[in-house]
């Protein structure tokens, strides 16, 4: 006996799902909402955790971080700008 949260094939050889397709944008909105749920808490403790240390070592921590994400966005952003200029001379 199929339970009826399983996929099932009909005499005539049609699939049906048994998770509804109109719900795979909820679920994937539902997914997205976990994971930055997830990664806000963990940017949380890792801040908690850079803050509890002594302030030299939070201010190089912190500065640290910041150069690191500073060249990370520039380098996102040379990249997008590298993606647009090549699809003006596309």
């Amino acid at each position: 006996m199929a339970m009826e949260n399983e996929d099932r094939v009909s005499d005539d050889g049609h699939l049906h799902p048994a998770v509804d397709v109109n719900d795979a944008p909820n679920e994937l909105i539902k997914a997205v909402d976990e994971l930055l749920d997830n990664l806000s808490s963990k940017l949380s403790k890792v801040s908690t955790e850079v803050f509890a240390k002594s302030e030299s070592t939070r201010t190089a921590a912190t500065t640290f971080l910041v150069d690191e994400m500073a060249q990370r966005l520039d380098e996102l952003e040379a990249s997008i700008k590298a993606s647009a200029d090549n699809g003006e001379n596309s």
